[in-house]
């Protein structure tokens, strides 16, 4: 199945997923630990994915841009890489303009991360270091880590024996290259992130507008209370102003369309009363969904 038809109904939970995706192919995996390839040959846009496990990614050739569910971006090239913790929600977005898109999943068993923990000496005082939930990587060394896994690759050299050494081996380059930053967001990804989803992203979707408050913030991956506070800090409004404003704009549409009948309407903006919806509807536009029909 490829990437494109998968995605459309659901949330990629990686690495469980990937096996069911033909634009991605499993080069190893060994005692919880695992490496993936990636290859996209066209446009992939919007993808929400789920990290199930610390993970790596490498960009070996074209471009990515994974967006955080707290909205921030990160644009990835060919050479750069990024660290995510464990039990996040992010989107991808790849626009092929000249070349496909290459990249290298890395999937960290805990026991393996516990062991490279304890491997290290005391780090420095943890209040000067950046507590964030993913860490981009580029370095020359880390670009020649997979560089070598690539030429393992094309001489037919068995990784499974070497698995644990050779990802042991990468955290020890990581942390050469980015220091106490690296304990920092390992010892975050122990404690597993609550998986909160990208509000910008999952509001855009007409379809959760049939969703009430209570649903919308369980679909976040957040508490009622921290869906409302999140909420306004985003859209300086309620959620329930909100929705009430994004039903009327999306009935409007349909209404103009002129293909639903109002109570189709009504149930797909999420009224079950059609009599509510027709009072909401006028309080907004100041004329019933009917005289809005009559006149398109």
């Amino acid at each position: 199945m490829e990437i494109a038809s998968y995605c459309q109904q659901h949330i990629l939970v990686i690495p469980q997923a990937l096996g069911a995706l033909s634009d991605v192919s499993k080069v190893v995996s060994c005692d919880g630990s695992s490496l993936y390839y990636k290859d996209l040959q066209q446009d992939l846009v919007d993808v929400e994915f789920y990290t199930n496990q610390l993970c790596l990614v490498f960009v070996e050739k074209g471009s990515e841009t994974l967006t955080s569910w707290q909205n921030n971006q990160v644009a990835l090239t060919a050479g750069q890489g990024i660290l995510l913790c464990q039990g996040q929600n992010l989107h991808s977005d790849f626009v092929k303009c000249t070349q496909d898109l290459k990249a290298w999943l890395v999937f960290f068993d805990k026991a393996l991360v516990e062991r490279f923990l304890l491997s290290l000496e005391a780090g420095v005082n943890k209040s000067n270091v950046s507590t964030e939930s993913t860490l981009v990587v580029e370095h020359q060394v880390v670009a020649t880590f997979f560089q070598q896994l690539s030429g393992y690759l094309e001489h037919e050299i068995r990784l499974e024996n070497m698995l644990d050494c050779k990802l042991t081996e990468l955290l020890h380059l990581l942390y050469a290259v980015c220091g106490e930053e690296l304990r920092a967001l390992l010892q975050m990804s122990e404690l597993a992130l609550p998986a909160k989803r990208n509000l910008y992203r999952l509001l855009e979707q007409d379809h959760v507008l049939k969703l009430s408050v209570s649903d919308l913030a369980k679909l976040s991956g957040r508490s009622l209370s921290g869906f409302q506070r999140d909420f306004k800090q985003l859209y300086t409004q309620s959620p329930k102003q909100w929705l009430i404003k994004k039903r009327m704009e999306y009935a409007n549409r349909l209404v103009s369309q002129g293909q639903m009948c109002i109570t189709n309407v009504a149930l797909e903006v999420g009224y079950n009363n059609v009599s509510h919806f027709i009072k909401a509807y006028k309080s907004t536009f100041g004329e019933t969904p009917k005289q809005q029909a009559l006149k398109t």
